[in-house]
């Protein structure tokens, strides 16, 4: 049998993200662990087969140029009641890996990274390890050729065709034509699972939660503080009393820099990185003007990453607050928050992580960040829209003050004096979001069910491939190019207007953001007002990226918006 490509598997089972820390460990210890987790990942590749993970495609074996393929098997269902995941004819399928035994250190980059990311090890910790993995493909923002397994879609990942069928909207067309969405770092699509959730409630369980004897405020009551208990599952947190219920990331950072605000001093200081989303600066600008609190930004650097030894500079006696984002929603840098965390809690500052573009991607584990705060929205992980949770520390919730008053956050009122009830319900005043609540849990359910390790190594996938088509197109700049990033890219091409590259977009098809996307500091860096910005998630194909080149190499060739030409839609 011929070697079998490195990346037409994963290791399985994946380590549990859960492990213990290796935070006291010391840089070479830690380093010889990772090498020998490495080892071992290489080794589960080399000897994975059909069927090593749950509901995954077996892997492509390499064939010779002017071989066929051989028929794939169909592969077990991952979802209860989903019917076998259909495997792609050969007729469909992409071009075939074809092995080079010369080139293997540089196909395990992107295996790397992953791992990296999921296990929680910054790569800067292990040099011997991850300095290796930066300067091999899954970081080549310059490479000008596709990378050689872009038949992905087929081994060893996620079925997307599968997956799709989970999505109603992903059926529809727009302008006559199939509907290709882009634009998910602006919000995801829905599952039927979510929606059949809201459907259920109101149809069977609406009711007001907590205040009543009969049996629909029960069976409310209970399904809303399940979702509570599913979202502390999600995020590795203690207890599902560390969860309090809010609107979105944004109402999450503004509950956050309330109840911190009465703590600040004048001259203390809240450090903010410089690619921060709108929603996590204005709230702190706004507490800064009440307290006399100052902020400092800590920079980025032109990949888009945070300078850290310029952060490490700005953290002092004064530092009280350091927040930041776990990925950005404009140039898709994940951001070293377990490092940076750290470095912060030397000081003794409190510190929130916005995962508005992070819980989607890949696995989170509060406990491991080590932050006191962590925020997220629901519409950015295939919930409803007007849901969020704020993670909050035991510790946090005891010593601060609610901030919002009413109903549902009281023990007892008198006109003299009020006490306020035990967290969270201390944070929730009045009649919560119950529905999107329970939409919430049942989105994370299905994510969880799917596998968020899983959905890591398929989206790391699509990026590569995204970002090697990209970069192709002469005359198109591609912004951010972090060696760790989500699947956001930011582009622009000189002499075109971004809104009408969107519009241009949207006529084949395709949605994408183009503007500032909420956050004009981080695009001001790179001298820009605007970008396109087109973002993925695991429902996405390779076709609809080739799809979205073709249309934007047609549009740069001729110089202007109108008339695209004749580029073919994937379906």
């Amino acid at each position: 049998m011929p070697p079998m490509d490195p990346l037409s598997t994963v290791p399985s089972p994946l380590p549990s993200p859960a492990a213990p820390s290796l935070h006291d460990a010391s840089p070479d210890v830690v380093s010889r662990i990772a090498e020998r987790f490495m080892q071992e990942a290489v080794s589960a590749v080399a000897d994975a087969g059909a069927g090593s993970l749950p509901g995954m495609r077996p892997p492509v074996m390499p064939v010779g140029p002017t071989s066929v393929p051989p028929a794939l098997p169909t592969a077990p269902a991952e979802l209860p009641g989903m019917p076998p995941l259909p495997t792609m004819p050969v007729a469909e399928m992409p071009a075939p890996v074809v092995a080079s035994p010369a080139a293997p250190q540089s196909d395990l980059s992107g295996l790397r990274a992953f791992v990296s990311r999921i296990r929680g090890v910054e790569h800067r910790q292990l040099p011997s390890v991850f300095d290796r993995a930066a300067t091999g493909p899954a970081f080549g923002m310059g490479r000008q050729s596709p990378p050689a397994h872009t038949g992905f879609a087929a081994p060893g990942f996620l079925d997307a065709d599968a997956v799709r069928r989970d999505f109603p909207i992903l059926q529809e067309r727009v302008h006559g034509k199939p509907l290709i969405w882009l634009d998910n770092a602006a919000t995801t699509q829905k599952p039927q699972a979510v929606i059949d959730a809201l459907s259920h409630f109101y149809a069977h369980d609406n009711s007001n939660i907590h205040r009543a004897a009969h049996a629909l405020a029960a069976r409310a009551s209970d399904a809303y503080e399940q979702a509570r208990r599913t979202v502390a599952d999600f995020l590795g947190a203690n207890s599902p009393d560390e969860i309090i219920f809010v609107r979105g990331c944004t109402e999450g950072v503004n509950l956050v820099a309330n109840i911190l605000a009465p703590s600040l001093q004048r001259g203390d200081e809240i450090v903010l990185p410089e690619l921060e989303h709108h929603a996590n600066i204005v709230p702190w600008q706004m507490v800064a003007e009440r307290t006399g609190a100052v902020i400092r930004v800590a920079p980025i650097d032109d990949r888009g990453e945070v300078i850290l030894e310029a952060y490490e500079r700005l953290l002092g006696p004064r530092t009280k607050i350091v927040s930041m984002s776990h990925a950005s929603n404009s140039l898709g840098t994940i951001l070293p928050v377990e490092l940076m965390t750290g470095m912060a809690k030397a000081h003794g500052a409190r510190v929130l992580v916005d995962g508005a573009q992070s819980v989607s991607h890949f696995p989170v584990d509060v406990r491991r960040i080590g932050c006191d705060f962590y925020v997220f929205s629901g519409h950015k992980i295939f919930g409803p829209t007007g849901i969020g949770a704020v993670f909050a520390t035991a510790d946090a919730q005891r010593t601060l003050p609610p901030w919002q008053g009413g109903g549902n956050m009281i023990r007892d009122v008198t006109f003299a004096h009020t006490t306020y009830s035990d967290p969270p319900a201390k944070f929730e005043a009045g009649t919560p979001n119950i529905a999107d609540a329970i939409g919430l849990g049942a989105a994370l359910d299905y994510v969880t069910r799917l596998g968020r390790e899983r959905i890591a190594v398929h989206e790391h996938a699509l990026l590569e491939h995204a970002t090697s088509r990209l970069a192709a197109i002469d005359g198109l700049r591609l912004v951010g190019t972090a060696r760790e990033k989500v699947g956001v890219l930011s582009f622009v091409v000189p002499g075109l207007d971004p809104i009408e590259i969107g519009k241009a977009l949207d006529r084949e098809g395709i949605a994408v953001r183009a503007g500032h996307h909420c956050a004009q500091p981080s695009l001001r860096h790179f001298g820009l007002e605007a970008t396109v910005r087109p973002s993925l998630a695991f429902y996405n194909t390779a076709a609809e990226i080739d799809f979205l080149a073709e249309v934007l190499q047609s549009l740069v060739r001729r110089g202007s918006a109108p008339g695209l030409g004749r580029a073919v839609s994937p379906r």
